[in-house]
């Protein structure tokens, strides 16, 4: 119900009807369900009292108040779950909760571009390229249309993290180079690189005349013996009972380029790197123990969905009204994965949901 199908309504209770104690109960129980129903603000008048917070906004009072654009807050809102993807109702209708979803609002405007990106870390555009194909940097959004899709705060953070791994090394002193080229060069992908790097399996140089990523550097000599160790790994698998990473992942609702990559490369859940017969290219797959080994320790909003029954929206509503944070190890993007143990206490109320 829109405020134009109440004004008459309205206009009486604000009206003649105002003082009139007989309406009083009517007056709240009408104000309660407005401030349910209708996106609006601090200092609105809503039949004689003040709206003291907002509890509502629509893109149109969103995009007013931050000065984003309805259809970038759209497209933002959309992909975070705020709105189903064949929601069409129009700006002014397309409502959300202002509080669960204030977290997006605040953050698209710190959201930078690739430009401004490489210029924080350091890095060329090949190398962020690389950084971004194995997951290792993943973007905030991957809405094509989005063009500035970046926290400058992940990419600090990893400079920060790989920097701390990192020794001098003379300007001068050959046999190093960075970490893209020796990616090029051993056709090593770069996350498993930076894997390496993390457990201390490969060392890392940094160069002291070179700020930021492009001045970290990897002795090839090195890089290529740990190459070779740990090519056995990499045959070809027959398990016909072993599914991709990349397709388990989509199962599981984590649709991040390069996200559930992290979480394997990162050591956090099990994996074999295998090479595909018929596209001679190297991918991860997982046998049926690896995937039971992720789903004792981890769950997803679409994994919830499966076992309780409750809307997707829903859960992620949950989750973020009961502060359960997503696992992000070492600060670490691996999409929209929950720790069971963190999910446990809000299941009984998301089959509650389910349940309706």
């Amino acid at each position: 119900m829109n405020q134009g199908e109440l004004g008459p309504l309205l206009r009486l209770l604000n009206g003649s009807y105002l003082d009139d104690d007989a309406f009083a109960v009517f007056r709240g129980i009408l104000r309660g369900n407005c401030l349910e129903i209708w996106p609006l603000a601090p200092g609105d008048d809503l039949l004689g009292q003040t709206v003291t917070e907002r509890r509502l906004h629509s893109l149109t009072s969103a995009s007013k108040e931050t000065g984003i654009g309805a259809a970038v807050l759209d497209d933002f809102l959309t992909e975070a779950g705020a709105f189903a993807p064949s929601d069409a109702r129009a700006d002014a209708r397309k409502t959300f909760d202002a509080k669960v979803w204030q977290h997006v609002l605040d953050e698209i405007p710190t959201l930078v571009g690739p430009i401004a990106l490489r210029r924080a870390i350091g890095a060329t555009l090949a190398e962020l390229n690389g950084l971004k194909a194995d997951g290792v940097l993943v973007p905030r959004t991957n809405v094509a249309t989005i063009k500035s899709p970046w926290r400058i705060a992940d990419g600090q953070a990893l400079l920060k993290e790989l920097e701390a791994y990192a020794q001098p090394v003379a300007p001068d002193e050959p046999g190093w180079e960075t970490i893209q080229l020796v990616h090029k060069r051993l056709d090593l992908p770069v996350g498993e690189i930076i894997a390496a790097i993390r457990t201390g399996a490969l060392r890392l140089g940094q160069r002291p005349d070179v700020s930021g990523y492009h001045g970290l550097v990897v002795e090839i000599t090195e890089v290529a013996a740990f190459k070779a160790k740990t090519a056995p790994k990499r045959k070809p698998s027959t398990n016909q009972g072993e599914v991709t990473a990349a397709a388990f992942a989509r199962s599981a609702g984590v649709r991040g380029k390069g996200q559930f990559l992290a979480l394997i490369e990162g050591g956090h859940t099990p994996a074999t790197l295998v090479l595909n017969p018929t596209t001679k290219r190297r991918e991860w797959r997982m046998s049926r123990d690896d995937i039971a080994a992720f789903e004792a320790n981890y769950t997803t909003p679409s994994m919830l969905s499966a076992g309780t029954g409750a809307h997707l929206n829903t859960i992620r509503a949950v989750l973020k009204s009961e502060r359960v944070q997503p696992f992000r190890p070492n600060g670490l993007d691996v999409g929209p994965v929950y720790l069971r143990n963190d999910v446990e206490p809000v299941v009984a109320l998301l089959k509650s949901h389910g349940e309706k």
